[in-house]
């Protein structure tokens, strides 16, 4: 009976550190969310018109709906983006000023805002 006792407290305490180190590993084990931006330019309008799509699914008309959207997203998400090398007409983010504020903005939202070059 003294033997068990005496095994009772190394027990609980290896029984604890496990479980820490368990639910430390449970809350690191979910990636952040990825996503991809396009931007659509809508022909049959006049003046063009451009929107922003987020993972093919969901569409901005602006740079400010856009941002609120992003503003929900999970801190550590990505955007990836690919603007490629088509300049038409009032392209929304084709300025490199306009592109810096975004990029701040995203830094500030802690969303990894990814450039992808077109080459």
């Amino acid at each position: 009976m003294k033997m068990a006792r005496s095994l009772l407290w190394p027990c609980a305490i290896l029984l604890f550190i496990v479980l820490s180190a368990r639910a430390q590993e449970i809350g690191q084990s979910a990636p952040a969310p990825k996503y991809r931006m396009e931007l659509v330019y809508i022909v049959d309008t006049s003046p063009h018109e451009y929107v922003f799509v987020i993972s093919g699914s969901i569409g901005f008309k602006s740079v400010d709906s856009l941002k609120e959207y992003l503003g929900g997203l999970p801190p550590g998400s990505t955007l990836e983006w690919a603007p490629g090398c088509v300049e038409m007409g009032n392209r929304p983010l084709s300025s490199e000023r306009e592109i810096e504020d975004f990029k701040a903005f995203c830094a500030e939202k802690n969303i990894n805002f990814i450039v992808i070059p077109s080459g």
